[in-house]
């Protein structure tokens, strides 16, 4: 009998282990989600660049931050959450998922550009901002904003569009900001934005442009001309389409979104900024903005394209860079030379070889790692590359192309576009060859061994990261996707999309037998 209830005792202990084993949590943070639909019974994530599918329950929680409960429909596509998991059965069992305060316009506090008001009412950093009676509207008094610290505005009317604002407040259901308070600092051009632009412009050759000299009475007249020939960013150097159709049609494009107040003289000659726009013939699906307005499209990115409004969300992307003063920004804050800033925003990729390989930044290896980096990476443009800069360029991208009458669901149709390219291996590896092709044909004083000993791991993972970008990563253009749908269900939702512009026909009158 005693024999028998020690089997007993040691079975329940073996079955209390087994289950305590099979209970331990697993946390995995900033996941993103790639699929979650009804009846929600799985759930798709990214997490290590690999997708893994869980199993829902009625256990499963879904919350806000911590605490705060919420329901399953508030997991959309592209959400980046903190998941908690455990394993039962060799199943992956969603046991709690955590959607961040700041996802999807949970914010309180946001800085952007004023682009427009009526009233009471004002688009700020491409979101709906009210004002109450109790707001207040306060210059913060910063060395370039060109007010007294402390005073006072009364309303939207008497701030000068394309200021900088911070704005304080909660969004309700209709998706406007209720403000409690906005921080004001004018759009200014001091010493160290000319010292930017001065630094800048050492940073590009366009030497080798060539203006058409005469433009066919049905293309577009750009003000600044049409151009052919190539140009170089950093030590990387690029063809332009030899199409004026094309260059001219995306030209229209690109001057019919933009902002009221960047077509004024005064914003040009104040800021040093003229916007003109490239298509650079290449197979990577890229688009890239210079801070001096110099915007720059793919051919590789065209090609995938639709529809006009489509080339719009792209552009109105690489504006918002510009408008938004992306770069200055960033060089503002750090205060470093032109070197030191392309040295500072490759450290990403440098970040990405310490993880994927051993590399000792002493050894042979580590140098020409080092000596690459610096030679493939074109600091202007790679000083773009920054998740929250790319969410707030789309969310005012999507405002310019809408009030330039533009359909803006566009957006979220190339974004799926993106989003199913991105996931075919073999057009990933056509992208990747083309990179490859253009990293190995670099014109620098480099000796080839500097290369060569990086070694073909090495080279790929150069090249993986230097894709790494808005525009040719997977799960970011999933995430994209799911901002884009996000503003389409609350700022845009009340929009009459039947009075808007998809330019189908447009598009293919132009860009017809490019696309063929």
């Amino acid at each position: 009998m005693k024999t028998n209830l020690k089997l007993l005792w040691y079975g329940v202990l073996l079955l209390c282990t087994q289950y305590l084993s099979a209970q331990k949590e697993e946390i995995w943070k900033e996941t993103t989600v790639f699929e979650f639909n009804a009846p929600y019974e799985t759930i798709t994530i990214n997490y290590d660049d690999e997708e893994f599918v869980f199993n829902v329950t009625e256990k499963t929680k879904f919350l806000l931050g911590k605490k705060q409960r919420i329901s399953k429909e508030r997991i959309s596509i592209g959400s980046t959450v903190d998941v908690a998991i455990i394993i039962e059965n060799r199943k992956r069992v969603l046991t709690k998922i955590l959607l961040n305060k700041d996802e999807y316009g949970e914010v309180k506090k946001f800085e952007g550009v004023i682009e427009s008001y009526k009233g009471d009412t004002a688009v700020i950093d491409g979101r709906k901002v009210a004002l109450t009676d109790k707001t207040t509207i306060k210059c913060n008094g910063g060395t370039d904003c060109a007010c007294s610290k402390g005073r006072s505005f009364l309303g939207f009317d008497e701030l000068e569009l394309g200021s900088f604002l911070t704005v304080y407040g909660e969004q309700n259901e209709d998706g406007v900001y209720r403000a409690s308070k906005i921080e004001v600092c004018k759009n200014t051009h001091g010493k160290i934005d000319q010292e930017y632009m001065l630094n800048l412009s050492k940073d590009f050759d366009a030497s080798n442009l060539n203006q058409f000299k005469k433009i066919p009475s049905n293309v577009f007249k750009a003000a600044n001309g049409l151009h052919n020939g190539t140009i170089k960013l950093g030590n990387l150097e690029f063809k332009l389409l030899d199409d004026i159709r094309v260059q001219g049609y995306i030209n229209m494009i690109g001057n019919r979104i933009l902002p009221t107040y960047v077509k004024e003289d005064g914003f040009s000659e104040e800021h040093e900024v003229v916007f003109r726009f490239y298509v650079i013939e290449n197979d990577v699906p890229n688009a890239a903005a210079l801070p001096n307005g110099m915007i720059f499209i793919h051919t590789g990115l065209l090609r995938l394209m639709e529809n006009e409004a489509q080339i719009a969300t792209v552009l109105g992307h690489e504006i918002a860079h510009v408008t938004y003063e992306h770069g200055i920004r960033k060089y503002k804050t750090t205060r470093l030379t032109n070197s030191n800033l392309g040295k500072k925003t490759s450290k990403w990729l440098k970040k990405a070889f310490t993880k994927k390989m051993n590399i000792d930044e002493g050894t042979l290896v580590g140098k020409a790692l080092n000596t690459a980096l610096e030679h493939t990476t074109p600091e202007t443009v790679m000083s773009l590359f920054n998740k929250k800069n790319e969410t707030q360029s789309d969310r005012a991208g999507l405002y310019y192309m809408s009030e330039a009458g533009y359909d803006p669901r566009e957006a979220a149709n190339f974004w799926k576009i993106m989003m199913e390219s991105t996931g075919n291996q073999k057009f990933m590896n056509k992208v990747f060859s083309s990179t490859l092709s253009m990293v190995n044909n670099i014109e620098t004083d480099l000796d080839k061994t500097d290369y060569d000993a990086l070694g073909e791991d090495g080279m790929n993972i150069l090249v993986k990261s230097l894709l790494e970008t808005v525009y040719t990563s997977h799960p970011l253009a999933i995430k994209r996707l799911g901002d884009i749908n996000h503003l389409l269900s609350t700022t845009y939702k009340d929009v009459n999309f039947s009075q808007l512009d998809v330019g189908k026909e447009s598009f293919y009158k132009h860009m017809g037998k490019f696309k063929e």
